[in-house]
């Protein structure tokens, strides 16, 4: 077990040191950038803290623990600023920080400094790392755990406005950052569940194994989107558009209600959906694939509120999934035409203004239950049947 959490270990430290080094060249001054930086440092100091725990080395361990000891409670609360920082602006973020961290300083100062202190003293340090009142005070993570959940809220609300303002989400894609905070709950509830197994069984001397490796496992998932999608892992694309959240007000169905009287003319929604349509139809505004809200909204002369009301209210969709209907019957259209049989699939995709083989197959699926192969599979199939039936001969 030592040797496998060793490797699992080493590997941990080397891609989150790469990580570290790209966010680093990318964006020094950005603030969103800092806070990521600052998260991965502290999980890098977490794992060379495991490492000096197994090697049984009391310098890497004692020059590491603190960082190890408060990464927990602080982990969270970190994540809930970095999701906040993709979508605010730095002055709405400050003057919440230090009411959040005077927990973690807390635990920090009366928890995690008298531990070091008692360690060092200890001649069985790498016996365990928690004993007696030490086990209580580890439940302070469920800090930390609210924080998560409250990220996940913001992301979730963030995903909302993603979708009405924007037809293409490749580059936008916060899935990484949903499996990132799912994976910290995870950790977390592991932690709080050794915790109870020590407090109400007996201690677990090999704690340290299943969470190393863990956070390892997470680690190189995150390694993946650093270094192959490094545009998904720092989203400036929300920072650049002044914060999509400021302007929740403005998208929000559930927060048009005091606006209601201002869009709430059913002749005119009727008449601008009429204008929507055609232009949809007709010049197939669709196929272009850089199409967002506020261009779409421009075409109509209206601004880009009242399209998203008009979606949202009186078509019950969202930007993202109308914009994406069109497009995925416009393949389907182009799939039966002749002059398209030596197209791939994706090639007629791009056509029809999607940017990327994920994008298409999601959307195309959704909409039609199946995927664009088994539907190229079926439309052969029927066809051949059709033509077969007009070659037999009749009786």
């Amino acid at each position: 077990m030592i040797l496998i959490t060793d490797l699992f270990i080493n590997l941990g430290i080397l891609l989150n040191i790469l990580i570290l080094f790209i966010l680093w060249k990318n964006g020094r001054n950005a603030y969103h950038y800092k806070i990521l930086f600052s998260i991965f440092l502290l999980l890098l100091f977490t794992l060379i803290c495991f490492l000096g725990y197994i090697h049984k080395n009391k310098i890497i361990f004692f020059s590491t623990f603190l960082f190890q000891d408060v990464i927990p409670i602080t982990i969270g609360p970190l994540l809930f600023f970095y999701v906040k920082a993709i979508f605010l602006s730095k002055k709405k973020l400050l003057y919440k920080i230090r009411t959040i961290f005077i927990i973690p300083v807390l635990y920090a100062v009366f928890a995690s400094i008298p531990k070091l202190i008692r360690m060092q003293k200890d001649p069985n340090i790498f016996s365990h790392l928690r004993s007696g009142l030490e086990n209580a005070f580890a439940f302070s993570i469920i800090y930390s755990l609210i924080y998560c959940f409250l990220a996940l809220k913001i992301l979730n609300k963030g995903r909302h406005l993603i979708d009405n303002h924007y037809s293409n989400t490749d580059k936008l894609d916060l899935n990484w950052l949903k499996k990132l905070l799912y994976g910290t709950i995870f950790i977390i509830c592991i932690d709080i569940s050794i915790t109870i197994f020590e407090l109400t069984v007996g201690d677990f001397e090999g704690a340290v194994f299943p969470i190393a490796i863990v956070v390892v496992v997470l680690i190189v998932q995150l390694a993946y989107y650093g270094v192959l999608q490094t545009e998904v892992l720092t989203p400036e694309f929300l920072l650049k558009k002044h914060g999509l959240l400021e302007k929740e007000e403005e998208i929000n169905p559930n927060k048009l209600e005091t606006n209601i009287n201002q869009y709430d003319n059913e002749n005119e929604m009727l008449d601008l959906k009429q204008k929507l349509e055609s232009g949809m139809q007709n010049q197939k505004w669709y196929v272009d694939p850089s199409l967002t809200l506020q261009p779409l909204a421009d075409k109509l002369l209206i601004t880009d509120k009242k399209l998203s009301y008009l979606l949202n209210q009186h078509m019950n969709t969202n930007f993202y999934d109308y914009v994406n209907q069109y497009r995925v019957e416009e393949f389907k259209n182009k799939l039966k035409n002749p002059k398209f049989e030596q197209y791939t699939l994706i090639g007629i995709s791009q056509e029809c203004g999607f940017t990327s083989k994920t994008s298409f197959y999601r959307a195309f699926s959704k909409y039609n239950n199946m995927t664009p192969s088994k539907y190229k599979k079926t439309l052969i199939h029927t066809k051949n049947n059709i033509t077969s039936s007009l070659n037999t001969p009749k009786a």
